[in-house]
């Protein structure tokens, strides 16, 4: 196996100049991973062309450029006198780091080898802190790659690939989470000399975001002649021809963006040219809105009502989630539909109207999913008590009404028990009232309590008497 180096040095300058007249450089300031470039070239009737090696472009003549990702990048700067033809370019590596709060710290590396007479490339993981992820590779015209494996790229014969690493994670609540990526510029057998040559068949591409789909019009460099680009990804290539043409993308692919190879053959029997050339583009959707998660918090809460009474369960979830409430009758779960005594079975709320008292024990879950992040989850299970009436008040002679009750409670009995001590536990089972009360009737102010189901205790001697009550 016979390795060869990628890149030479970190910070590996190239310069090319046809023509004495033509000089092309540039220098850059960054924040991050948005680099703001100068352009220093001095060329005449200058038409400028930027490659930042990340699978986009500019003809901005000193452009701001937000990169994907941390990575390392070979940005090429092309100038053209369109009067004189005279060409030239610059070409320096940079190294991006974006800011992120991510604990994975994303970093690859690669080797370019030579085996029994094909060319491979081989990416490997050289990450911290990003144990428990899955790693995938896009490299050259493969995609979704384990590290470690062979890439073949013999065929290709000269080209601008990208190769990148992501770093993924998956569950049924969050679905698929793209974390981090890491990205490098892979030029292979790359000579950006004869850019504008008659035989080159090297071309420029620019990237219209439109709302239909990224607008994408590709122009051969060099002088016209018979210019075929070829668009991998959807299938068998297509061919565009011309020598401009334009493709529209559809927007897919999420966060990520969509990996797309762009190859031109120059068979031009002419000037006895057959020359092959590709590029990888990535196109990324700029309405790209990140599914929600399938989080449940709060999960719902037994709820206790009186016969005849109305219920909820809530729970609160991101929108743009869809929900589907379940009822457990004692036969097994099943979903609810929003009729009879159900509504909101599609929402945060589930409410059900007029509870009957055989309805006591029934459980309730609501299952969430999120259409494009295909996570799920289901929440905790929560059941309709049925409150308990104040038959053992009426029976040792003591009414209590109104109930269900608003601001007061009243209480008589039929003749004096002596001192009895009075309290009213909430339904978390914390006491909220606690009184003494003496004579054949008392008032109760509850005005204060929140909505609910609560238990009156009367101790009376020795005997406690217990019923429920609701405050409305």
């Amino acid at each position: 196996m016979e390795k060869r180096s990628l890149v030479s040095a970190i910070n590996l300058l190239v310069c090319f100049s046809v023509l004495a007249q033509c000089s092309t450089d540039f220098s850059h300031t960054d924040d991050w991973e948005t680099l703001t470039f100068t352009n220093l070239s001095s060329v005449p009737n200058a038409h400028y062309y930027w490659n930042f090696g990340d699978g986009s472009t500019s003809y901005d003549i000193a452009p701001t450029h937000a990169f994907p990702e941390s990575g390392r990048y070979l940005v090429t700067l092309l100038s053209l006198d369109t009067v004189s033809q005279c060409h030239s370019l610059h070409q320096e590596w940079i190294d991006v780091v974006k800011q992120v709060l991510d604990a994975c710290n994303a970093f690859m590396t690669d080797s370019l080898f030579t085996y029994n007479g094909s060319d491979y490339v081989q990416v490997s993981d050289g990450s911290s802190g990003c144990d428990g992820m899955s790693k995938y590779i896009d490299a050259g015209p493969a995609q979704n790659f384990p590290p470690g494996n062979w890439i073949g790229l013999s065929g290709w014969h000269r080209a601008l690939f990208l190769e990148r690493m992501r770093y993924v994670t998956f569950d049924s609540i969050n679905g698929a989470v793209e974390h981090r990526q890491f990205y490098r510029t892979l030029p292979y057998n790359d000579d950006q000399l004869t850019t504008y040559d008659t035989c080159s068949a090297n071309f420029e591409y620019a990237i219209d975001y439109q709302p239909d789909g990224a607008h994408v019009q590709f122009t051969t460099m060099g002088p016209p002649g018979a210019d075929t680009i070829w668009i991998t990804g959807f299938g068998n290539p297509l061919p565009l021809v011309g020598h401009t043409s334009s493709f529209v993308y559809p927007y897919y692919g999420g966060l990520v963006g969509h990996w797309s190879n762009v190859w031109r053959r120059n068979t031009d029997v002419n000037h006895g040219c057959n020359s092959f050339y590709a590029q990888t583009l990535i196109v990324k959707d700029p309405y790209y809105e990140i599914p929600p998660s399938c989080q449940i918090d709060p999960e719902p809460t037994d709820q206790m009502v009186a016969e005849g009474g109305n219920v909820q369960f809530i729970i609160e979830t991101e929108d743009g989630t869809d929900k589907q409430w379940q009822q457990n009758a004692g036969l097994g779960w099943q979903d609810l539909m929003n009729a009879g005594p159900y509504s909101g079975v599609h929402t945060d709320t589930l409410t059900i109207a007029n509870v009957q008292n055989w309805w006591n024990n029934y459980q309730y879950r609501c299952v969430v999913t999120a259409l494009g992040s295909y996570c799920h989850n289901t929440s905790a299970v929560a059941a309709i008590v049925i409150a308990v009436g104040i038959d053992e008040f009426a029976n040792v002679g003591i009414g209590l009404f109104p109930n269900p009750a608003t601001d007061v409670l009243n209480l008589q009995w039929d003749h004096s028990q002596g001192p009895m001590r009075v309290s009213i536990i909430d339904a978390l089972g914390k006491e909220v009232m606690n009184d003494e009360l003496v004579g054949t009737s008392a008032t109760l102010n509850i005005s204060t309590l929140d909505q609910g189901v609560y238990l009156l205790s009367i101790l009376v001697g020795e005997r406690r008497i217990q019923g429920r009550f609701i405050k409305q």
